[in-house]
């Protein structure tokens, strides 16, 4: 175990008991997570939350599993401000590095806006997910993939591959 991952699990265990508590069956868990200040666990209806080993995140990351699974993988890092928002199917290997502002959601709202779509996300094992991405429906991210930061995802990414979307730039 790293030193940032000791002090900040030392001060996360008391949250990590809370949500033990309050989550139950719905959240399975060890208790030793190093979890920003501001970062939450939410779980609603019959969601399901799975997190690996040793998860460390930096402040203000939420997990919002609204129903079906979330399945996050051992010694993963969320940076600053990360967001999971899971309806269907999220999951997210083991040592992926994911960076500051990254979206990940498996569902859309529909044309009407009175429901929601919904297609999984799997991410590989080793990915890394560089600043400011966003991962939609239906992504698949093949082990040791590099998703530049910036980029929006919505496809399948092969295993190593580097991932990134090119912009034009229009001045008007």
């Amino acid at each position: 175990m790293d030193m940032e991952l000791a002090v900040r699990a030392v001060c996360s265990l008391p949250k990590m008991i809370g949500y033990k508590i309050k989550y139950g069956k719905k959240l399975n868990t060890t208790l030793i997570h190093g979890l920003g200040k501001g970062t939450r666990f939410i779980v609603r209806g019959k969601g399901e939350f799975s997190l690996g080993k040793e998860l460390v995140s930096r402040e203000n990351c939420q997990f919002r599993v609204e129903s079906g699974k979330l399945q996050i993988g051992d010694k993963c890092f969320f940076n600053l401000n990360g967001s999971v928002t899971c309806k269907d199917s999220i999951v997210i290997g083991d040592g992926c590095q994911i960076g500051n502002n990254v979206v990940i959601v498996d569902h859309n709202h529909t044309k009407d806006f009175t429901g929601y779509t919904t297609k999984p996300v799997k991410i590989g094992n080793r990915v890394w997910i560089g600043a400011n991405c966003v991962i939609l429906p239906g992504a698949v991210i093949g082990d040791g993939a590099v998703i530049g930061a910036g980029s929006i995802v919505n496809t399948t990414v092969p295993e190593n591959a580097t991932y990134y979307n090119k912009r034009n730039i229009v001045v008007v």
